[in-house]
């Protein structure tokens, strides 16, 4: 009776009494395999069975029998030295130990996708302004998102990039004192390829830092400061935040980097804020011939009813020579 030829996967290793021996089974069907005192054969079953010699005979009988071990790409890989038969389990507990601990790690972090990212950087946009407290009120968005304290330190690092690469860190402009032909009093058309102008960045539900407080003494007339605060991100705000405790007559300027705009608030007698920006002409609610006037680099100034004039006409005779 003849034995069927079977073609079994490699590396197919049969046992033998120095280790594991590689019998390349991939390339050549397999019936019998002979060894030095053991023959190996595949039985109809599919058994890989073993015969040992008889002693003075020249005939085996069966010993034992073996299903053939075929090793998975992780454990084949792991066995640089097929003879060496300890270092394969101890290698593939280490392997498995490793997966299983990488697989923790990556299921422990929280996956952020683009459009919560996006809310995210949103938000943390405005508390640039403040540099001392952004670590501590970042955290706190951070946590607000549900977000591990790995991923945090990854999207705030990000965050920070960007942000010096777009100019974020200087978002206040600096009090200049330069020539008052730069003035004008009311904020440019927008451009045409502005992109949405509506605000998106509410106080209400938006927890926004409160800037810096700035000042600049008249330039002229009766004595007295203009006050102003300060923040500039690529969205608008509705209103300035709600946890400030302006004076009468002090501004509140928000800079849209994208459509570079100036929207001005004005705190009046009635202790609220009003925006101004579309106003031609705004008055001091509380310092008579004062009028408010914006230069180009967002610094506003209250100066006097005659210098208003003054810097009105000549920005129309500049047009009309234009």
């Amino acid at each position: 009776m003849s034995l069927p030829k079977y073609t079994l996967p490699s590396p197919v290793y049969l046992p033998s009494s120095g280790g594991y021996t590689n019998s390349r089974l991939a390339s050549e069907p397999l019936h019998q395999r002979v060894f030095a005192f053991r023959r190996y054969s595949v039985e109809e079953d599919g058994r890989l069975v073993a015969r040992t010699r008889n002693a003075g005979h020249n005939s085996y009988v069966p010993s034992v029998s073996y299903r053939a071990y075929v090793p998975s790409e992780a454990a084949n890989a792991s066995l640089h030295k097929p003879y060496e038969r300890s270092s394969r389990p101890a290698t593939l507990q280490s392997s498995s130990r490793d997966v299983s601990q990488a697989s923790q790690e990556g299921s422990s972090r929280k996956q952020v996708d683009g459009a919560t990212l996006s809310r995210l950087f949103q938000q943390l946009v405005p508390l640039m302004v403040d540099p001392p407290t952004f670590e501590s009120r970042a955290a706190a968005i951070c946590a607000a998102f549900d977000l591990d304290p790995t991923t945090s330190t990854e999207i705030l690092g990000s965050f920070k990039q960007r942000s010096q690469a777009d100019g974020a860190q200087g978002s206040i402009p600096p009090a200049t004192s330069g020539p008052t032909i730069f003035e004008r009093t009311s904020d440019p058309e927008p451009p045409t390829n502005a992109l949405n102008t509506a605000p998106v960045v509410n106080p209400e539900t938006t927890s926004l830092p409160i800037p810096f407080k700035q000042q600049r003494p008249f330039c002229s007339g009766s004595p007295g400061v203009t006050t102003w605060y300060t923040t500039s991100s690529v969205h608008d705000l509705i209103s300035p935040p709600h946890a400030m405790t302006p004076e009468i007559g002090e501004l509140f300027i928000h800079h849209n980097r994208v459509t570079d705009i100036y929207h001005v608030w004005l705190f009046g007698i009635n202790r609220q804020w009003k925006c101004v920006t579309e106003q031609e002409k705004v008055y001091h609610p509380a310092i008579e011939d004062r009028m408010l006037s914006l230069r180009a680099n967002g610094t506003p100034n209250w100066i006097t009813a005659a210098s208003f004039t003054t810097i009105r006409g000549r920005k129309g005779k500049t047009r009309g020579g234009v």
